[in-house]
């Protein structure tokens, strides 16, 4: 039987490996951090660690409320095992787990998006970021109120308070923990902060950055106020005489910021980035809001191999807002995949563009009633894992 060290030792030189990350004493600390705070998932040939995935119980927002999520991360696979269908044996446990845990959501950051869509996850966010030589960024009015560079100690609270109130992060968006703040940006993370005040003293807009080789690196930016916004960026563009570039990323909610400026950035790149799972499409069509819907219609799940309880008909009753899963139904139709139903009940994609493109099967008088009670809020996720 292995000790805990002996286990940490295994997973540390395994996912040096898949990874390639330069092996220091502080990476170690941060890995050690989140497989405290997580679950190993590990397939063993003997005493070879073969196959691993970490995952991290969190929890995530949307609707107005709070769910529980798992994160799938540092899934790797000894070169010597690949191929032999250990890292699906995992996935598969991963997901009954969660199901039996009353887990709603999974996401996780692809390697390959085709891979993980085998397991029912799909692309659900997206990142915009803007790279840029620093006398390009443009600057913002003065307005009241005062910015202060914290240390992680006094920028902590701020942060907490500012992120939880933040509206950006409501649909999508992780409900950190405590000690996810530090894991993020503490824990061997050499971030600076700073902190926007009003004229009463209240934060509210703050910055977290890096200053390397000559960049000034943006790594998250939240702001309650349009005068948060305006000083933070004013703060920004006085680092232009001691950076030569400046860049930002942030997630995607298909706007910008473009309007605000009297000198528009003039080029951004917009990715792809995390997916996600629903772990039980029953429960989480009754936790959906039906109150507005006008006419019962049935969902047909087609098969779902990785959580085969989601294959099968729902009906949904505009009239009581009850949710029957059965054999066969009278009503019209939405015919789609756990994924494509993912990208529409979370807002990332209207069934009017599914259905251009033959994702679903629907029929034509349907699709303004069901995309009357779709959400209007893209999807946003700013953490990563």
């Amino acid at each position: 039987m292995k000790t805990q060290e002996e286990k940490f030792e295994d997973i540390y030189q395994l996912t040096h490996y898949a990874f390639q990350f330069e092996q220091s004493e502080a990476y170690r600390n941060r890995l050690q951090y989140i497989v405290d705070h997580s679950k190993h998932y590990a397939s063993y040939d003997g005493e070879n660690l073969a196959s691993q995935i970490i995952e991290t119980s969190l929890k995530v927002q949307f609707f107005n409320q709070t769910f529980d999520m798992t994160g799938i991360g540092f899934v790797a696979s000894d070169p010597c095992y690949r191929g032999g269908g250990r890292i699906d044996q995992l996935m598969t446990q991963i997901i009954q787990d969660a199901k039996e845990k009353d887990v709603l959501f999974s996401y996780l950051a692809p390697f390959s998006y085709p891979f993980y869509r085998r397991y029912g996850y799909e692309l659900i966010f997206e990142r915009i970021a803007y790279k840029m030589p620093s006398s390009e960024w443009p600057d913002s009015k003065r307005v009241a109120g005062y910015v202060r560079r914290l240390d992680w100690t006094q920028a902590k609270p701020e942060l907490q308070a500012i992120y939880t109130v933040s509206k950006e992060n409501k649909h999508g968006g992780l409900l950190r923990e405590d000690w996810w703040y530090d894991y993020k940006f503490s824990i061997q993370r050499p971030y600076y902060f700073a902190v926007y005040y009003n004229e009463k003293n209240e934060a509210e807009g703050y910055l977290v950055y890096q200053i390397k080789d000559g960049i000034f690196n943006c790594a998250e930016w939240v702001c309650l106020t349009g005068n948060a916004y305006n000083s933070l960026n004013r703060y920004i563009a006085t680092h232009k005489e001691s950076v030569r570039e400046i860049h930002y990323e942030q997630g995607y909610n298909k706007s910008n910021s473009f309007f605000m400026q009297e000198r528009p950035i003039a080029s951004a790149t917009i990715r792809p980035e995390m997916m996600v799972r629903i772990i039980d499409i029953e429960k989480f069509l009754t936790i959906f809001d039906f109150s507005n819907l006008s006419q019962s219609f049935a969902i047909v799940i087609e098969e779902d191999n990785y959580a085969p309880w989601n294959t099968g008909i729902y009906e949904v009753h505009a009239d009581t807002q009850k949710i029957s899963k059965v054999e066969k139904t009278t009503l019209p139709t939405l015919t789609l995949t756990v994924q494509r139903f993912t990208q529409l009940f979370l807002g990332y994609k209207t069934l009017t563009e599914l259905a251009f493109y033959d994702f679903v099967k629907v029929e034509e008088e349907l699709i303004a009633v069901i995309e009357a009670v779709m959400p209007t809020q893209t999807p946003v996720l700013e953490d990563y894992f």
